[in-house]
């Protein structure tokens, strides 16, 4: 069996973050950019910078409502490769919209498209000699009557792990990651995280807000350092962009 180094090696990727070095993201409303008028509303990959090492680029194409299908048809991953430089990195994360089956649009079945989808993201970032990283999908704050956090992503993130396994990509495992962090603080402390507004605390938000899968900036900024430190932990090559 062939190592992911060896993989590497054959793919002619390069191993080291420079002041040339870009991280792309590509992904859903979790890490999407979010302007002041939507504060505190926050996406983890918008604060990614905050932990990256001097001169390494973050260009954040996360949108929200987006899946794996319509990350493509609309073109915004053809927008990515078009810029892609030997030696960047893509980070990858989606599953919050490919999983909504009333959506036939964004739709994309676990075990099939979605797979299949995240297999050519895969290909097609190595034939650019650059590094695809894949990310399991950011837990949402969804807590029973008892307490205990629910798993509300399907196999959508063990879909991740397998793709990873087998194409030898590195995968950081945010959705362990966050699903730990969250059941640790708990339904009440949990709410600090994500967009839960009184009504008229934020101008954007006059009626207030409970939003369960958005963060605002405490929680994006848990997310991206968590995702940093994973990488470090591991001993991934995307480590070397992070402080």
């Amino acid at each position: 069996m062939k190592s992911v180094l060896g993989l590497s090696l054959i793919a002619g990727i390069a191993v080291c973050c420079t002041a040339q070095t870009t991280i792309f993201v590509a992904g859903d409303s979790t890490a999407a950019n979010y302007s002041k008028a939507r504060a505190p509303m926050t996406g983890w990959a918008q604060v990614l910078n905050h932990y990256t090492v001097k001169g390494v680029r973050v260009e954040n194409r996360a949108a929200g409502g987006r899946s794996t299908k319509t990350f493509r048809t609309e073109k915004r991953w053809d927008k990515i490769l078009n810029e892609l430089k030997p030696g960047d990195f893509v980070m990858i994360q989606f599953g919050h919209n490919d999983q909504k089956k009333d959506r036939p649009d964004i739709y994309a079945d676990a075990g099939t498209d979605y797979r299949n989808n995240l297999k050519r993201f895969i290909s097609e970032v190595r034939a650019k000699k650059a590094n695809p990283v894949l990310l399991t999908s950011v837990a949402r704050r969804l807590f029973n009557k008892q307490g205990k956090l629910i798993q509300s992503l399907g196999r959508y993130p063990q879909v991740v792990r397998e793709v990873g396994k087998e194409t030898g990509t590195p995968v950081i495992d945010a959705n362990k990651l966050t699903m730990d962090w969250l059941a640790k603080a708990g339904p009440d402390a949990s709410t600090a995280f994500f967009t839960h507004l009184k009504p008229g605390e934020f101008s954007g938000y006059p009626k207030g807000a409970k939003d369960n899968s958005h963060f605002r900036e405490k929680g994006a900024e848990a997310v991206a350092r968590m995702i940093a430190e994973d990488a470090k932990q591991q001993k991934l090559d995307i480590a070397k962009c992070f402080k």
